[in-house]
């Protein structure tokens, strides 16, 4: 692990001072991953209990614009948005998974701008990580929705025998989808905040700000573009033959 730890340059991460996390600077994508779990899973028992027991009071919208109207405006936008994509049904069903990978990925970008820190979602393992929790959960929802049998009939393209060749072409397709959804966040994360530490150096004072701004803008965008491509991928994965 030590070669690892040497790889790396500039001042030390706090992300390697953590308690009980490990203090190698190997680790320090996996201890913000850690610190980013448990802070979601924190944040989630507060408004579980914030909310619990008044549930008829949160389903009418507050006359008074607050926290919860924000929230509810957001939840509200993203739920659309993935009914959109993959319907009704299973829209509603792959909600729960796609709105926590969403919030997840944003705050691994989102914790890659602060000072002596670096984003998980910039490391590969991590990235591939993800990309293999959506490739198992859209498969899953096909497999759920379809049958063993009937998911597989999909990469046969309904062309019976003669969709062989092309059922080895999307099989390939799939194989690779984790490393590519993984590849996809890792490297745009690490261009992004790779380019914002360097300005940041050249001139501390004026040019972060709006280089932090724009960080800010391209982490959600990023975050939002691997939540919509899951839900392509279990829209694709649980359509019915006609």
């Amino acid at each position: 692990m030590q070669s690892h730890g040497s790889a790396h340059h500039g001042p030390e991460s706090w992300l390697t001072k953590l308690p009980f996390l490990p203090h190698d600077r190997a680790w320090e994508s996996v201890n913000g991953a850690i610190l980013v779990f448990g802070f979601i899973f924190v944040v989630s028992v507060l408004f579980n209990k914030a909310i619990k027991g008044k549930i008829q009071e949160n389903v009418v919208p507050r006359a008074k614009f607050g926290l919860f109207a924000v929230v509810d405006l957001m939840v509200e936008g993203l739920y659309n948005l993935i009914v959109g994509i993959v319907g009704h049904h299973y829209g509603a069903e792959a909600f729960p998974y796609i709105a926590t990978v969403f919030i997840y990925v944003l705050l691994n970008n989102l914790l890659g701008l602060l000072p002596l820190s670096a984003s998980p979602s910039s490391s590969f393992p991590i990235a591939f990580a993800l990309g293999l929790s959506s490739f198992i959960f859209y498969n899953w929802m096909g497999v759920k929705a379809n049958g063993v049998l009937g998911y597989g009939k999909h990469f046969l393209m309904g062309l019976g025998v003669f969709g062989v060749p092309i059922a080895a072409f999307e099989l390939v397709s799939h194989v690779i989808r984790p490393f590519t959804l993984g590849l996809r966040l890792r490297t745009n994360m690490h261009i992004d905040h790779m380019l914002a530490g360097a300005f940041a150096d050249l001139c501390k004072w004026i040019v972060p700000v709006p280089l932090l701004l724009f960080g800010v803008v391209v982490c959600t965008i990023q975050a939002f573009l691997f939540a919509v491509l899951t839900a392509v991928y279990v829209q694709m994965a649980t359509e019915h033959e006609e």
